[in-house]
């Protein structure tokens, strides 16, 4: 292959500038795709089957304007768990080269390949690599100290698939709206705690939210299911005064995970907002939502 352009999907605009940052201090060559736009998702949509989650259309939009744009080299997350996430990277290449895409590589990068991967593309030792990847994890890590706790504003939780909760693109920039109706966002979806589930699993010890999370279930939820319950359960414990679960319609682990959400809110007397997302969602009737819940929680705080 000539000179390898890697791109990626978007996945909110501070993480994907860190990863695309330390990647270049690989000698790689990065080219994101295109602002993602209603095109995007229009793109994506056409070629998915209805029922696929939000996720997988918008990131295949990502991939055929990134195609369009030079790249041809493709990198898709894989979970290697229970969720279908695992297999988007599959569906997409099968997808790309029907529609006549051609001369480009995809590939689904997780913990078990990201080194091998790193090392054919860059060439550079396994240490320069490591290091590269420690730097990202320490940036991110940072990035995601920044989030407060607000002692005057109301704080309003979200949790959700991690998607949908952490690109301002999908969610209509919910945080920033949230901020608008003189509140504090709160996010507990992180790309940090989703690196010390995912990559890091053996050194981080399961903290006791997540141990009483994993009481609600049979075994293991693909997703991030669990540890939206242990993140719900943390966040009532610390006083939040409202909680927002986002979730991608149809998919499968938030919607498990539904039932148990509602009964800790309703049990902690805990206001909740769920926001479905899909291609169809509308900018105004979010607002009028949130404004509605956050007025609705003043009223209820006396402020």
């Amino acid at each position: 292959m000539e000179k390898r352009i890697i791109s990626f999907p978007y996945i909110g605009r501070e993480y994907t500038k860190l990863i695309k940052r330390n990647l270049e201090k690989l000698g790689l060559s990065i080219q994101l795709p295109p602002k993602t736009t209603k095109k995007t998702y229009n793109l994506g949509v056409r070629h998915s089957s209805d029922m696929m989650c939000f996720p997988y259309k918008v990131t295949l939009g990502n991939f055929m304007e990134a195609l369009d744009n030079g790249a041809n080299v493709l990198l898709m997350y894989d979970s290697l768990g229970q969720c279908r996430l695992k297999h988007y990277h599959k569906i997409q290449e099968f997808t790309l080269k029907n529609l006549g895409y051609e001369d480009f590589e995809l590939y689904g990068i997780n913990r078990k390949n990201a080194l091998k991967l790193m090392k054919k593309f860059s060439g550079k030792s396994y240490y320069q690599i490591i290091k590269t990847f420690y730097n990202l994890i320490k940036d991110i890590k940072a990035h995601d100290n920044k989030r407060i706790w607000s002692k005057e504003k109301p704080n309003i939780g979200i949790v959700g698939e991690i998607y949908s909760a952490i690109d301002e693109t999908i969610n209509q920039n919910i945080e920033e709206k949230i901020k608008k109706y003189v509140a504090n966002p709160y996010n507990a979806v992180t790309i940090s705690d989703f690196l010390n589930h995912n990559f890091l699993p053996i050194i981080n010890r399961k903290t006791k939210y997540e141990r009483q999370a994993e009481k609600y279930f049979n075994g293991k939820l693909g997703g991030h299911g669990i540890e939206n319950v242990s993140h719900l359960l943390e966040l009532i414990d610390r006083g939040v005064n409202g909680i927002i679960h986002i979730l991608p319609l149809s998919c499968m682990p938030e919607t498990t995970v539904e039932p148990f959400i509602n009964h800790i809110c309703q049990e902690n007397k805990t206001p909740l907002l769920r926001i479905p997302i899909d291609e169809n969602n509308s900018e105004a009737n979010l607002e009028t939502r949130l404004e509605t819940f956050i007025e609705l929680i003043k009223v209820k705080n006396g402020k």
